[in-house]
């Protein structure tokens, strides 16, 4: 019993460990970069991350590029009168001193446009972040099923691994 305690142990770890990837470049700190499986014939796709600033002056997320995609655009989903739009963000994404900025559904994310596969949970993809400052640094995106989102290892929080619509949930 005591042996299958202690394997169970180690898989547990391993496939934490497999599941977060971080990075960083210069002051900036990528966390768990990932994306959502696509249907077939899908011609986007979205990318999503927390990025923390660890240094004393800010820096922005100015573009990148994927394996899979043929451009690469950072946006914003925001609310006006009760409708909800989508923009690309054209000077970037500023990320302050001591800052997170979390991309995630329903507000800042990467648009992979003009997909050249569809993104298959439990895939890889490889790509590239651009900082204005900080420069570029390659990342890979851990894809989930779609309409999942990953567990976050520092927040304790799960909400059952399904997009909550943009609900705000008081937290």
């Amino acid at each position: 019993m005591k042996t299958t305690i202690t394997a169970l142990a180690a898989l547990a770890l391993l496939v934490t460990s497999a599941m977060a990837h971080d990075y960083k470049v210069g002051s900036l700190k990528i966390d768990h970069p990932w994306a959502r499986a696509t249907p077939k014939g899908a011609s986007v796709g979205g990318g999503y991350m927390k990025i923390t600033n660890t240094g004393t002056t800010p820096d922005r997320l100015v573009g990148g590029s994927s394996t899979v995609s043929g451009r690469f655009e950072v946006h914003e989903m925001s609310m006006d009168n009760g409708i909800m739009r989508m923009r690309p963000l054209k000077d970037g994404l500023e990320i302050k001193p001591g800052q997170t900025v979390e991309l995630k559904p329903g507000s800042f994310h990467i648009m992979l446009l003009d997909l050249k596969q569809p993104l298959k949970e439990n895939e890889r993809v490889k790509g590239t972040l651009t900082f204005e400052k900080a420069g570029t640094v390659e990342v890979e995106y851990a894809v989930v099923a779609v309409g999942a989102s990953p567990r976050s290892k520092d927040s304790g929080k799960d909400h059952g691994g399904m997009d909550q619509g943009g609900m705000s949930h008081g937290h």
